[in-house]
């Protein structure tokens, strides 16, 4: 489909690579060195929340949860919808099952965040254009109910019993054992780690051309960002390109050039995907060649 979206366009691949090249070339080698500080940053962040997670299931240090998080990110790469990640992740735990409870609760809360920050997003943009009877205005009425009903699911589900099974239970340890302070640093840690999503993604659209008053930008943003987090993706190629036609769907409100935005949309997948996952790859290439 997104290739499809490409051709379509006046100048079709040959603008899209005109436009990527273009916005490449000639610029100041302390931007990237910047986003680079983000994308480390980005995933530092991320290793701290699962460091946090397993200090009461098997506690590891910094530099481990840093390994085990751009593990999971490569195997994502060959396994469907989020299991990669979980599997990489607690390659090298020894409670893995309690430890299946902790990936699933680090999803989970980088998930509210998102929806949290793009459902507020979604309201700016159905409010500015009016849109009725729209996918949109559709999400921005249902999205509350079904976080209430999610929310009172997962508050009871221990006190009501509903899952008795000893492995389930063992995984649900990871969720339930979490003092309110923990909940606390999770959730902060998750927030400001999106801000950093939210400021490598502005640097972008503003590096490739895309000029937005600043709340615009910030609304299509955490739009794109919700859209990726509730459109399911088999692995992170095909995330690839729920981001993409996400940025060119929020955008068609504004008068932008579609390969500016795939040329932002796809810098920002290479610099928080592309490069983490070509470095978790060499790491399990070469914990398996130590192995061996």
């Amino acid at each position: 489909m997104l290739f499809r979206t490409i051709k379509h366009q006046p100048q079709g691949i040959e603008g899209l690579m005109a436009t990527f090249l273009s916005s490449w070339q000639g610029t100041s080698s302390y931007f990237w060195i910047a986003l680079l500080v983000l994308m480390v940053l980005n995933w530092t962040l991320e290793s701290w929340k699962w460091r946090t997670l397993l200090e009461h299931i098997e506690p590891i240090s910094i530099a481990q949860a840093f390994k085990s998080v751009l593990t999971g990110l490569a195997l994502g790469m060959l396994l469907p919808s989020g299991t990669g990640d979980v599997a990489g992740r607690i390659i090298d735990l020894k409670k893995k099952t309690e430890g299946i409870g902790a990936g699933i609760v680090s999803g989970i809360i980088q998930t509210i965040v998102t929806l949290s920050f793009g459902y507020v997003g979604l309201v700016f943009i159905v409010q500015k254009f009016c849109l009725n009877n729209t996918l949109e205005s559709y999400l921005v009425f249902g999205m509350p109910t079904l976080g209430l009903v999610a929310s009172i699911l997962f508050w009871y589900s221990k006190k009501l019993k509903l899952i008795q099974h000893k492995r389930i239970q063992q995984v649900l340890t990871a969720i339930f054992s979490l003092s309110k302070k923990q909940w606390v640093r999770l959730f902060a840690i998750g927030m400001i780690r999106h801000l950093v999503f939210i400021l490598q993604f502005a640097l972008l659209f503003n590096w490739a051309g895309v000029k937005l008053p600043l709340v615009d930008t910030l609304a299509v943003i955490n739009s794109v960002f919700l859209a990726k987090t509730i459109i399911p993706a088999l692995n992170f190629v095909s995330d690839l390109g729920v981001r993409e036609l996400s940025a060119i769907y929020f955008m068609r409100h504004y008068a932008v050039d579609v390969n500016q935005v795939i040329t932002a949309t796809f810098s920002l997948w290479l610099l928080n995907i592309g490069i983490p996952v070509l470095i978790g790859s060499i790491w399990i290439l070469f914990t398996r060649k130590n192995a061996h």
